[in-house]
């Protein structure tokens, strides 16, 4: 693959992961797909087929089984099991639950900050571990 073609390839991702993660994304399924049991399993299913569909949509020209199977499974553990907010604890960054105990003044503004900060993150674990599993296959 060279040079020109990773380039498209890196912008299918981010397009197709905007699409997927956010604008095919409703609310009960944003909440829910990290819900224990069998509910948020398939919550979080349903979310990595749509997603990956979206995905795919936008790299249709290197989609095997293999790309399908890497986008879907790099998306999975991450939504799953929220890595995002286990990143952010493991680091001692922002967090929701920190944000909302806040006495502070400006506790508004740290939710929405939090937000943001979670969004960047866990945006950047999918893009990069998306983008390394399809490339490791094509």
């Amino acid at each position: 693959m060279n040079s020109v073609e990773m380039l498209l390839l890196l912008i299918g991702l981010v397009a197709g992961h905007l699409v997927g993660d956010f604008l095919l994304q409703p609310k009960a399924m944003a909440i829910h797909k990290s819900d224990r049991g069998w509910k948020g399993f398939g919550w979080c299913v349903l979310h990595c087929l749509i997603y990956t569909t979206a995905v795919c949509g936008f790299i249709h020209n290197v989609v095997t089984p293999l790309v399908v199977v890497a986008i879907f499974l790099s998306h999975f553990p991450i939504d799953r099991w929220s890595l995002a907010s286990q990143w952010l604890k493991l680091i001692r960054g922002r967090t929701f639950e920190a944000a909302y105990m806040s006495d502070s003044a400006y506790r508004e503004f740290d939710i929405a900050f939090t937000s943001i900060v979670y969004t960047v993150v866990d945006s950047t674990w999918h893009l990069l571990f998306m983008f390394f599993g399809v490339l490791f296959v094509v």
